[in-house]
């Protein structure tokens, strides 16, 4: 076994277990294609199984298009499954308000964990490598950054690993070269318009000439600032449960004194702690935000409110500080998402976030008798009617669909008084559609007559929720 291989394998060790089915993420570049042979050549003898996913961001053009079948190749001559997802990541920015990059990172993360889900698998494995590591701490400082930034890119974060992430990118070519395996490059790695591209291009060779050991310094630093991150973030946590082992989790309450015994550095770290456990993450919340939190604690005035993002309500009284959902700002807001778009995976496991919903898909060559206690949310539909193109949305005026078992449209209004679902209900379930905007089925209600499942159907496209809309 070559250098790069035991020193790759010596890696991988404690991150993938026999038994476990991990999904890689393969661009088609120099470091995904290295992961994916390397992780290829070891899953025999260490027990282990890979599927391979691949995301097209339908931003280069033709370029783009031979990516994902370059990619299709390899799977297919390695004998894995293949997994695609074709989404416009220009589009999808705007509805994300954020960057291209940020907004195909979001995306790509999602379609990872839908195929995990899909899958049954239970790890993700990315092709991130040292030279990566680097880069990424000194965009965070750049931006300007805390602790977290500095530690960088952790090697485990949740079901997601990243094994080459202490071996550079020229270790990787040569291994490649030797091995005579090919890969693809990405022509938008060269382009200086992304802050990433200028680093790499300008900035390290800049401080390399200053220190020619630059890359090691900043990974060494990392290491320091990971270990310390870990202890405060611990910290953090066993202080924040010791107040809250039997508070809900939506509506959490502070008191002032409890709260303003603690050092600072802490004190910021359980507000983002406090609105991670209320809203399920921290995106939105910057040191702006946090920083007025503290001052409401600091200066407490009875009655005060600040909104923050998220929906987020922080209210003040004369001894606690409340964090909690705004429930009617998010009604209010809820009418932003009803013409945006889920793309339905197909085979897989999509979430629909608006609604807390998982639509689970199949395909299968006949109608099979699937046993569920709540049938309602499971629906048969002809796949050659509908297209593989299926979105999930929710109620818009004039919408309207062909109920099983009519012959004409209906308004899905009327459907709904006929069904009696009440009208603060109506926006809450989700409408499948095709790529014609055809809806195919009312979840949990009725699928179309159009898109129903006949003697000359060939193939069956079988869609099963996972949880029931009480109304």
């Amino acid at each position: 076994m070559d250098i790069f291989l035991k020193k790759l394998e010596k890696s991988i060790n404690g991150l993938i277990r026999p038994g476990d089915k991990v999904v890689v993420g393969v661009s088609g570049g120099a470091d995904s294609i290295a992961l994916l042979q390397v992780l290829h050549e070891l899953s025999h003898p260490q027990n282990y199984q890979l599927v391979v996913a691949h995301i097209n961001h339908m931003a280069r053009g033709k370029d783009a298009f031979d990516d994902a079948c370059f990619v299709k190749d390899v799977a297919d001559k390695l004998g894995l499954p293949f997994f695609l997802k074709e989404i416009d990541v220009q589009k999808e920015k705007v509805k994300l308000k954020t960057s291209f990059q940020d907004a195909a990172r979001i995306i790509r993360y999602k379609f990872f964990n839908e195929t995990l889900a899909a899958v049954e698998g239970n790890r993700i494995a990315l092709g991130h490598t040292a030279d990566d590591q680097v880069e990424t701490i000194l965009i965070n400082i750049v931006r300007g950054s805390g602790l977290k930034g500095l530690a960088g890119i952790p090697q485990v974060r949740d079901n997601i690993i990243r094994p080459l992430l202490q071996i550079y990118r020229k270790e990787i070519e040569d291994y490649l070269e030797e091995k005579k395996i090919a890969y693809r490059n990405d022509s938008s790695n060269y382009e200086n318009k992304y802050l990433r591209n200028r680093i790499r291009h300008e900035l390290i060779p800049h401080l390399e000439s200053f220190n020619p050991g630059i890359k090691k310094s900043l990974k060494g630093m990392s290491l320091i600032a990971e270990e310390d991150d870990f202890l405060l973030s611990q910290m953090t946590l066993d202080i924040f449960n010791q107040n809250f082992q039997n508070q809900g989790e939506k509506d959490i309450s502070w008191s002032i004194n409890d709260f303003q015994i603690h050092p600072l550095a802490l004190k910021k770290r359980l507000v983002r702690e406090t609105f991670h456990r209320i809203t399920g993450g921290t995106q939105g919340i910057t040191a702006l935000h946090v920083q007025q939190i503290l001052n409401l604690f600091d200066f407490p005035k009875a009655g005060k409110v600040l909104n923050v993002p998220r929906n987020v309500e922080v209210s003040c009284t004369y001894s606690s500080v409340e964090f909690k959902i705004n429930n009617e700002k998010s009604a209010e807001n809820s009418k932003k998402f009803e013409t945006d778009l889920t793309a339905i995976l197909i085979p897989g496991t999509t979430e629909i976030p608006e609604g807390q919903i998982q639509v689970q898909t199949q395909i299968l060559d006949e109608k099979q008798g699937f046993s569920s206690i709540n049938q309602h949310l499971q629906a048969f539909l002809d796949l050659d009617k509908t297209g593989i193109s299926i979105n999930a949305r929710f109620f818009q005026p004039g919408d309207r669909f062909c109920p099983l078992g009519m012959s004409g449209s209906k308004k899905l209004k009327s459907f709904f008084i006929d069904r009696k679902v009440p009208r603060h209900m109506r926006h809450r379930i989700p409408i499948l559609t095709n790529d014609q905007g055809d809806i195919i089925w009312v979840y949990g209600e009725r699928i179309s007559h159009i898109y129903r499942v006949t003697d000359k159907t060939k193939r069956v496209l079988f869609l099963q929720g996972n949880k029931a809309i009480n109304y």
